[in-house]
């Protein structure tokens, strides 16, 4: 594998799983939330997880691996979830999609390991 494509993948890997932690923490806010304040939280939350299902996205482009479309499967499940008002199925599908990020990032780590520049 391409230790540029290893930077490249590591680098969406950090930053992916980064907003996707921020999300599941997003989302345990707004479960305590009531009434207008939840609608209104629920509305933006849908644009940051639509923002971050493009981020998804391109990063599959770019590294064409298969975790980020898994990924990008999960935040959509997520999606849908919160506009069912399903809050906590949508942090488990957040959970899942950061897994899946995480295991992305092995390979990667892996072959800047091998080339010393980890």
């Amino acid at each position: 594998m391409d230790v540029g494509k290893a930077i490249v993948c590591f680098q969406y890997v950090e930053r992916i799983k980064s907003e996707l932690i921020i999300a599941a923490r997003l989302l345990e806010s707004i479960i305590d939330l009531k009434g207008d304040e939840q609608k209104g939280a629920n509305k933006l939350f849908l644009e940051y997880l639509d923002a971050l299902l493009g981020e998804i996205n391109i990063a599959n482009n770019v590294v064409e691996r298969q975790d980020f479309s898994q990924a990008g499967e999960k935040v959509k499940i997520a999606l849908e979830k919160v506009q069912a008002g399903l809050c906590e199925e949508a942090i488990r599908q957040v959970s899942e999609a950061i897994s899946v990020v995480a295991s992305s990032g092995q390979w990667s780590m892996q072959i800047l390991k091998d080339n010393g520049l980890l």
